[in-house]
């Protein structure tokens, strides 16, 4: 197959569809959509405890209550407890968001903008931004999220410790 615009060499460097770690999904009721997911598909989640965590949405910094399940993987199926008033964290029917696993979390979250993906949520930790994770909007309006190795590596010793196999 010939592409038809070439390959970005840049974003090539920093992350490919080998890439990634979960499948993420906007719920209202996670202890049901865990059930559902564990009745339905036969497969555990682990529901972490509420984090509390710094963001910029669209430039704006502001603190969010989250809770999230993963299932065993990669890929991890990611459920996401909607966050009322937010215009990320919103149920929408299906996949919210594809994620990403990278080493070098600000500097593929450049090579997207430029490539025509703006940040549309970054964490930020310790006035340090953007931190753990991003999430992008491509110009199809596709949502997908990078996150940075050291916390897709410590989620998974969470889930360890839950007693599922990562």
């Amino acid at each position: 197959m010939v592409s038809v615009t070439g390959r970005n060499e840049s974003l090539d460097k920093c992350f490919s569809l080998a890439d990634l770690h979960h499948v993420g999904v906007v719920v209202a009721d996670i202890e049901q959509a865990a059930a559902d997911v564990e009745r339905i598909y036969g497969t555990p989640v682990a529901l972490f405890d509420e984090t509390r965590f710094t963001c910029r949405i669209r430039g704006i910094e502001q603190t969010v209550v989250q809770r999230i399940g993963l299932t065993p993987g990669p890929p991890h199926l990611e459920l996401l407890r909607e966050v009322r008033g937010s215009e990320i964290w919103t149920p929408v029917p299906g996949i919210h968001h594809l994620g990403f696993v990278v080493d070098d979390l600000a500097s593929a979250a450049g090579e997207l903008e430029r490539a025509g993906a703006p940040v549309w949520m970054a964490g930020v930790r310790r006035g340090i931004c953007p931190a753990g994770a991003t999430y992008h909007r491509d110009p199809l309006g596709q949502v997908f999220e990078l996150l940075d190795r050291a916390l897709a590596d410590s989620m998974a010793r969470r889930i360890d410790h839950s007693g599922l196999r990562s």
